[in-house]
Order: structure tokens, then C-alpha cells, then sequence
């Protein structure tokens, strides 16, 4: 006769039994806490509205920058006379001083702006004649290029904000005539004033390698950039979100009671990954508010975007790089989702009250900020690509920017995230070891020495 199989008495801490009632339960308190709906639709409304803001921001600049541009409207003089020492020859009716002398009442007009060629006027005789309302603005030839100097009597009433707009007016039209004169067309002024890089010291391979990069510099910066800065987000959000919903439960004892029926792994596992699906559908919403309002300002509006450039969060860098960009991205900001989550969800059940929330979202954004900086610091430069793309928490920011922008191959990608899903599974070993311990605990701080400690009971 068999004896009957006892069940073991020892609790499976991997067990999930309960996952998919945590989850739901979770998932519904969370759409019905007021301040996490809240924070949720400023996220999305401030993504969805970053391109409007961005286009308002260029217009008002640009605006600004013409109403700052060098202009006679503003100087306030009787009689302003600019000697021309050069040896470019103006006229002065076309090339410097505007046709129109609708100008506000106290500018200087047209009739008494008097310009003189170098064989038209004596320097000397000119300020020896100069009255109390009155500019001079010479513009002399040096062996470094050219000066403009604007000048007043000893006992003047011109105020040295008149002086500066006149001079900054002459030296503007000055410079842009000259160029003409030299039949400068604007993209060859353009690389005339953009100067030469001379870059960094390279060895033969690293040069060979910098020229089989598949992104120039800019791009690839802006890459990083991007998407250091959409991870950073991600993760601080899921982090703030997991913290807040685990540290709430443990303080009103319900996590006590559900640990009766639900085992210890289910209960945090359905908690990060309903947080981490919240965060997740906000991202999304998000992003697709961003491109509606982006089509509804170029289709329906027909405004002039190319101005705004990328700057700010940049969500077209899940669309510019292909298929293998899209999964590349996705994957890493899943396993950096996963890995921040989990982390926060052991950190959370460390708290003993409310106050100790803080200390544990410092600890994970100071994680997170180790891991942007590590990402704009290192990632940018070419010597250190395989280490931002290998190093956690660097790699989290900057591998597949490393991977798309040819920085690394396909093999160090694969690696790379070989590397964060180990990190991930320690991290899940160790909240199944700790989670329930730390939810019964009464520790007065979320120090990682007391969780490590949990981990040994």
C-alpha cells in the first residue's frame, strides 16, 4: 500500500498563486485614486501639447528677435552721419539706410542720415562739427577685419542706449552689403562663420571605426539625448506610482490581509505590473496626443514645424530608425520599466510610514539620475560607447542609441541586455526573499542594509 505524498509545509516564495487578483484589484484602485488619475492626464497633456508649446516658444522668439534687430526706429537723434573709411563703396539710398521714413516721433529721419564714402568727408572735421543731438558711426578698416565706432559729443543729450541701436544698425547693414559686394551667396557665408573642428585624438582603428558609424555626431547625440530622457522619465514615474500604491496598502494593513490568501511574489509582481501597465497606457496616450497634435498643426492648420527642430522629448526616434530601432527601444525601456518597478516595490514595502516614501523614491531617482548623466556624460563620446552600453545602470539610457548609432555592434547590444536581464532576475530573487518580511516589518527607514537583511530570514 502507497503511502500518501505529504505536501511540503515550507512556501514556495516564486509562487504567483494570486497574480491575477492582485493585479485587477490593483489595476481598478488605481483608476479610482483621484491623484494618480491626475498626475496621469498632466503627463498626457503635457506631451500631447509639447510641439504647440515649442511652436509658440520659436514664433515668440523670432518675434523677439525682430523686434531686437538693429533699427533706426529707436534712435533718437536730429542728424546721424556715417563715414565709410572701407573700401567697399555704398550708396546710400539702396544699400544702407531704408526707404521708409515712417519712423515714431523723436527717431532721427531720413533727411538728416547723411552718408559718406571715404573720399566724401574728412574724419577730423566731421567731430570737430558735432552738436548735442547729434551721432557719428565710422566704420574703419583693420588688419583683423573691421570696426564700427559710434560717436558723440563731449556734451551730449544722445543716450547711450540711442548710440548702441544706431551703431548696431550701420554695423548690420554694413556687413550684410560687404557680402553682397563680394557676391557671398548664404550657404558659403554660412561655412565661412561655422568655423573647423579639429574633434579628438584617435588611433587608426577608432578613426576607421568613427567612419563606418552609420549616424553623424549631431544625430547620434541627439539620440541619446532622446532617449535617455524618455527612459528617465518612464522610470521615475513607474517608481513614484509603485512606491506611493505599495506604501499605501501597507499602511492601511491591507497588504496583511491579502498576504493570507495571496502569496508574497504574486502580490508584488500583480502590483508592479498593473502600476507598470498604468504607466505604460500613459505613455502611450501620451505619445499619441503628441502626434495628433503634431498632424492637426501641419494637415489641418498647415503650420511650418521645421523651425522647431527635435528639441525636448523626441518621440520620433521610435519611428526613424526602422523596425529594428522600434523593438531595440521597446525592449530596453521594458526591461528598465521591470527592473525600476521591482526595485520600488521592494523599497516601497520597506517603508514603515508615509515620510519614508520619500526616502525611498530618492534612492531609486538617485539610481536614475547616476543612470541619465552616466548616459549623456559617457555616451556621447565615441572611447566610452561600450561602456555606457554595458554598465548599469548606464546601459539602461544608452545601448540602443549605441547599437542604432553604430557605436556597437549587434552582438554588444545582445549582451548588454544579457547583462540587465540578470539584473532584473536578482532583483526579483531577492523581493521574493524580502517582500513579505518587510511588509510585516516595522524598519524606520528603507535602507538597502535592511533590506539585504530581510533577504536572510
Amino acid at each position: 500500500m502507497k503511502k500518501p505524498v505529504k505536501k511540503s509545509s515550507r512556501e514556495n516564495i516564486y509562487s504567483l498563486t494570486g497574480f491575477g487578483k492582485v493585479f485587477s484589484f490593483t489595476l481598478k484602485q488605481t483608476l479610482k485614486n483621484k491623484s494618480f488619475i491626475v498626475v496621469a492626464i498632466v503627463m498626457i497633456l503635457m506631451m500631447g501639447m509639447m510641439k504647440p508649446f515649442m511652436y509658440l516658444m520659436t514664433k515668440s522668439g523670432e518675434n523677439a528677435k525682430q523686434r531686437t534687430e538693429a533699427s533706426l526706429d529707436n534712435v533718437e537723434a536730429d542728424k546721424l552721419t556715417i563715414y565709410n573709411e572701407t573700401q567697399f563703396v555704398f550708396d546710400q539710398a539702396m544699400e544702407i539706410v531704408p526707404g521708409t521714413n515712417d519712423r515714431p516721433s523723436g527717431a532721427v529721419k531720413n533727411e538728416n542720415i547723411k552718408f559718406l564714402n571715404i573720399d566724401e568727408g574728412n574724419e577730423d572735421d566731421l567731430i570737430a562739427a558735432l552738436g548735442p543731438k547729434d551721432i557719428l558711426v565710422i566704420i574703419r578698416g583693420e588688419s583683423a577685419g573691421y570696426k564700427v565706432n559710434g560717436i558723440i559729443a563731449d556734451k551730449s543729450d544722445i543716450t547711450v542706449k540711442s548710440l548702441d541701436r544706431a551703431t548696431d544698425y550701420v554695423q548690420e547693414r554694413f556687413e550684410k552689403n560687404r557680402q553682397a559686394q563680394m557676391k557671398l551667396d548664404q550657404q558659403t557665408i554660412q561655412s565661412i562663420s561655422s568655423g573647423v573642428s579639429t574633434g579628438s585624438v584617435l588611433s587608426e582603428n577608432e578613426y576607421k571605426d568613427e567612419q563606418n558609424y552609420t549616424m553623424s555626431a549631431p544625430e547620434y547625440n541627439g539620440l541619446v539625448i532622446g532617449f535617455s530622457i524618455i527612459v528617465m522619465i518612464v522610470a521615475s514615474l513607474a517608481a513614484s506610482y509603485i512606491i506611493a500604491s505599495v506604501n499605501e496598502e501597507k499602511q492601511s494593513k491591507l497588504a496583511e490581509s491579502l498576504l493570507v490568501s495571496v502569496r508574497p511574489m504574486a502580490l508584488l509582481m500583480g502590483k508592479v505590473i498593473s502600476m507598470l501597465c498604468f504607466v505604460a497606457a500613459t505613455i502611450v496616450l501620451g505619445v499619441s496626443c503628441a502626434f495628433i497634435s503634431e498632424m492637426i498643426m501641419e494637415k489641418a492648420m498647415h503650420l511650418d514645424l521645421s523651425k522647431i527642430g527635435q528639441g525636448g522629448i523626441n518621440f520620433a526616434i521610435f519611428t526613424s530608425y526602422g523596425v529594428k530601432g522600434l523593438v531595440v527601444q521597446i525592449a530596453e525601456i521594458l526591461l528598465a520599466l521591470c527592473s525600476f518597478g521591482v526595485l520600488s516595490g521592494i523599497l516601497g514595502s520597506a517603508c514603515a510610514k508615509v515620510e519614508d516614501q520619500q526616502n525611498a523614491t530618492t534612492t531609486v531617482t538617485m539610481i536614475t539620475m547616476i543612470g541619465y548623466f552616466g548616459a549623456v556624460m559617457l555616451g556621447l563620446k565615441p572611447d566610452y560607447g561600450m561602456i555606457s552600453a554595458l554598465v548599469p545602470p548606464i546601459s539602461f539610457f544608452s545601448a540602443p542609441a549605441a547599437y542604432l548609432g553604430g557605436r556597437v555592434g549587434l552582438e554588444i547590444m545582445l549582451l548588454s541586455f544579457a547583462i540587465q536581464i540578470v539584473i532584473l532576475v536578482a532583483i526579483v530573487i531577492l523581493a521574493a526573499k524580502t517582500y513579505r518580511n518587510l511588509l510585516l516589518s516595522d524598519s524606520s527607514k528603507p535602507k538597502l542594509a535592511s533590506i539585504f537583511a530581510a533577504a536572510k530570514y
